[in-house]
């Protein structure tokens, strides 16, 4: 079965909006690493491990998302640099259709240790 072919708006560090196409199943940090590259994201590849790959998701699209995990709130708590309640780290948001056209904003920065 071919995977669907998905939009994510994506805003970068600068403020900028930019749409990119994302396929049903992979992971938001891999769809930002491949189309926008910004410097110092996703550092770990994907493992949560460092929260490099901090995003803010709408609130309006925040329900959309299957819950938080454990280890992927431990990371936000222990790396991410001023997470809320609509922080995610986007390796682990695995892109269904369902999630077609929502927004992210990758968070500045993290200035804490990352290994």
């Amino acid at each position: 079965m071919k995977k669907m072919q998905l939009q994510l708006n994506v805003i970068d560090r600068d403020g900028k909006k930019t749409t990119i196409d994302i396929e049903e199943g992979a992971t938001i940090r891999d769809a930002i690493e491949d189309k926008l590259s910004p410097e110092s994201y996703g550092l770990c590849g994907g493992n949560c491990n460092c929260g490099t790959c901090h995003i803010y998701v709408d609130p309006n699209d925040f329900k959309k998302l299957k819950s938080l995990g454990e280890d992927e709130i431990n990371i936000l708590k222990k790396f991410a640099d001023q997470p809320n309640e609509n922080s995610r780290l986007a390796c682990q948001v695995e892109f269904k259709q369902e999630y077609n056209d929502i927004t992210v904003t990758i968070a500045k920065e993290s200035s804490g240790n990352l290994f």
